[in-house]
């Protein structure tokens, strides 16, 4: 893996904000719905790492507490 997860988070952060405002100016009906497929597919990643690093914070925090 050549990025970190905070990389792979900051260019999915970037690419969401890209992806609405280009939603927001799209006046096209049928493109608009594309964008908004990539725009949820990219929430959805970013649900992804935020829910694992999440994840990872509790573990590592119970297990520093043992």
């Amino acid at each position: 893996m050549d990025k970190t997860v905070r990389e792979h988070i900051q260019a999915l952060e970037e690419k969401r904000n890209l992806l609405s405002e280009q939603v927001m100016d799209e006046s096209n009906a049928g493109r608009r719905n594309e964008l908004e497929t990539q725009l949820r597919a990219v929430q959805s990643a970013l649900r992804f790492y935020h829910d694992a690093l999440e994840t990872e914070r509790r573990f590592w925090g119970s297990a520093a507490s043992r």
